[in-house]
């Protein structure tokens, strides 16, 4: 099976190319092409073979052996990286679980020292212990608040994409903090720019983060200090600047600030909890800004909240000439009048097919029904499909702004996104890879899916990495490696321009058995618990090689039977090592030795295996020709010293060219390692023949003949007798 490097090694890719190469892994062809060339280096599951005319220097190999190395540690990382990111999804699930329920507690603990303190006639020094007790028990509430609000915004919490009035935003948080500051008697002033100063986010976490430094700022700024807070008007930012007079932060530490439960050194006795800063970051970022600093001890702390200002469209004026034209032309270019989709007729569902329109891709399972409808204009320019899906999936990639929905029973989708799936496995599912998808009022962000008809929505899993390799019985078998949190997988292979298979599994493997004789390739996706399909993987080529298992199955018991299966394999894929040396064994059966020749070469030439070359060394002997037979077999000895194929076949020719004392040891040999090796006692026997033995080589047919009823060895025996 052939297939191209990863898209992330394609360093490596590029750096092979300039030798001549072949990476095998785990019986895998890398980059690509048959196997052909000496193996120099084998180290777990890769192998290197070189093809190049002369032996690499010293230097060149051990190069080499470095790339190798490093590709196989950057596997061994992608594979530690999914197990990292399970252990902190766990991770991260416990300590939610820990919040939750550390809260409940909280409360009664908080309800009872409340009661407590309004008991009357209570000794001024419990009062006193009460209310000590009361202070700690809110500050771990506001932590456990805190800790929950960073958790929830690290998960991938739905952000809510509002009109923000920024100045209106300020002055709210101002009148909030402004209390505190004048029990410190702290100058708070607020200066705000003329016109509008919006932006699109959430206006509950961003004022939750402007809230935050505000009242960061007072805390720390000494009694009789100043805060200061600028709405600043940049090209393609707004900024807001909180600057106070406290006790500045080293430089050191300024980065530091922003990590999650650190406290700057110059805090003093100020209480915090260590996460409003890095609050504050999350959804700065989460919008598209970001938070800066500048600090110097003894001087205060400047905070800048940087958003990204929006730049809402201008209109251009446009004369009523031209303004009737352009009506027209949009007009003509309307979608009017009804066309089929892809090889169906109109309002049929082409199931199994990938539909191709100018900026759309449709890509329909095999098992998808309902209703498609496609309208065009009658100028070619306009085009709007509707798809009323009743059963299996669909995937659309959209180039183009092409009108397109998906309807279901659960509710209508219009995607917005440029890449999503639609599944109705059990109720309607969506995952969302590209753009954005209207659903409702609300609108389904890219990296997120949704069950539609019940509020369920979900960040969307990574894509499994998987791993092909060759069946024993011709199937293909995919490894996947699961990321963290799935359930199980989908598989989807395409094969032509049309998706021959969609398929659920659980575990790690997936089986696949040849359809035809055709390239395909595999997509997997990961099933998270309410089945959202992750993000797809990479295409995995493979073959298909149907007619060559079949025509193998059939061998060596039906030989002429297998020929016209191997023909067709051979004629699907002509540089098919494996099938030209299966259809040269097929005919070498049928005794058709000169047709078998050619193709032996040929495979060999693609794929010089020691399996085909011992094949071909017998064929060689059938010819006649020993010397090129022997050099076959010797080749085959140089390389794997173990195989006994090798061993028994250049027996065979020794004894052909009068050399019976090495025919007899090389014999001897191969019954040593394996007694019952079929006809090694025949080739003994008649080894023992040309040096006078009769009688040990009539007791040495006798017992093959009790194994292997073979008529030569029976015709020699009937002549010794």
């Amino acid at each position: 099976m052939v297939q191209s490097l990863p898209a992330d090694l394609a360093f490596l890719a590029d750096l092979l190319r300039r030798y001549p190469v072949q990476v095998v892994w785990r019986g895998t062809v890398l980059p690509e092409g048959p196997l052909r060339g000496e193996k120099l280096w084998e180290e777990g599951e890769v192998a290197l073979y070189w093809a190049g005319s002369r032996p690499p220097a010293p230097e060149t190999l051990e190069a080499l052996r470095l790339l190798l190395k490093a590709f196989q540690e950057v596997l061994a990382l992608r594979e530690r990286e999914l197990a990292l990111l399970k252990a902190q999804d766990e991770t991260g699930r416990l300590l939610r679980l820990l919040l939750h329920e550390i809260k409940n507690p909280l409360m009664s603990v908080l309800g009872a020292l409340e009661l407590a303190l309004e008991t009357e006639g209570l000794p001024e020094e419990a009062k006193e212990l009460l209310e000590i007790a009361e202070r700690s028990a809110r500050r771990i509430q506001e932590l456990l608040q805190k800790a929950q609000d960073y958790l929830r915004l690290g998960q991938g919490v739905r952000l809510k994409s509002e009109r923000v009035d920024l100045k209106a935003l300020l002055r709210q948080a101002a009148e909030e903090v402004r209390p505190l500051a004048r029990r410190k008697g702290i100058a708070l002033r607020l200066a705000l720019p003329r016109g509008e100063t919006w932006v699109y986010g959430d206006p509950d976490w961003l004022y939750q983060a402007v809230l935050n430094v505000l009242n960061n700022a007072i805390k720390y700024t000494p009694e009789g200090g100043r805060v200061r807070v600028r709405l600043l008007v940049g090209r393609d930012h707004y900024g807001i600047a909180v600057a106070d007079t406290g006790p500045g932060i080293p430089e050191e530490e300024q980065d530091k600030v922003f990590e999650p439960f650190y406290r700057a050194s110059t805090r003093g006795e100020v209480e915090g909890t260590g996460l409003g800063l890095a609050l504050v970051k999350r959804v700065l970022e989460a919008h598209g800004g970001e938070v800066r600093l500048r600090s110097r001890l003894g001087r205060g702390s400047t905070f800048l909240l940087l958003l990204p200002r929006p730049r809402p469209g201008q209109r251009a004026p446009v004369g009523r000439l031209l303004l009737l034209m352009v009506a027209l032309i949009a007009l003509a270019r309307l979608p009017l009048f009804p066309a089929p989709l892809g090889s169906k007729a109109f309002g049929e569902v082409p199931a199994g097919e990938v539909v191709r329109l100018p900026g759309l891709e449709l890509a329909f399972s095999p098992d998808a029904q309902g209703e498609a409808r496609r309208w065009r204009s009658l100028w070619g320019g306009g085009e709007r499909v509707r798809v009323a899906l009743e059963g299996g999936g669909v995937e659309a990639v959209r180039e183009a702004p092409v009108p397109l929905s998906l309807a279901t029973p659960e509710g209508e989708v219009r995607p917005m996104g440029t890449h999503l799936r639609l599944n109705r496995a059990e109720g309607s599912r969506l995952s969302l890879y590209r753009g954005e998808v209207a659903l409702g009022e609300g609108r389904l962000p890219a990296g997120e899916g949704a069950v539609l008809g019940t509020g369920v929505r979900k960040k969307l899993l990574p894509a499994p990495l998987v791993r092909p390799a060759p069946g024993p019985e011709g199937e293909v078998v995919f490894r996947l490696l699961l990321p963290p949190g799935a359930r199980g997988f989908r598989v989807e292979v395409r094969s032509g321009g049309a998706v021959v298979l969609s398929a659920r599994g659980e575990g790690g493997l997936f089986r696949y058995l040849p359809q035809g004789d055709r390239l395909s390739e595999l997509r997997a996706f990961a099933l998270d618990e309410v089945g959202l399909e992750g993000y797809p993987s990479d295409p995995v080529p493979f073959r298909e090689r149907k007619s060559f298992y079949e025509g193998k199955r059939r061998l060596p018991q039906d030989p002429k039977g297998a020929e016209g299966f191997l023909r067709r394999a051979v004629e699907a894929f002509p540089d098919d090592a494996e099938a030209l040396g299966e259809l040269a064994f097929a005919l070498y059966l049928q005794g058709r030795h000169a047709e078998a020749k050619p193709l032996y070469e040929k495979a060999l030439a693609l794929l010089d295996g020691p399996d085909l070359r011992v094949r071909y060394g017998r064929l060689l002997y059938h010819l006649g020709r020993y010397a090129e037979a022997e050099e076959a077999y010797r080749r085959v000895l140089a390389q794997d010293p173990g195989n006994l194929d090798a061993r028994w076949g250049l027996a065979e020719v020794a004894l052909a060219l009068g050399r019976a004392k090495e025919a007899e040891l090389l014999a001897r040999q191969v019954l040593g390692l394996r007694p019952d090796y079929p006809l090694a006692r025949f080739t003994l026997a008649k080894a023992l023949l040309e040096q006078g033995k009769k009688e040990e080589a009539k007791a040495l047919l006798r017992e093959e003949l009790r194994q292997n009823p073979d008529p030569e060895v029976r015709a020699l025996l009937a002549r010794l007798e």
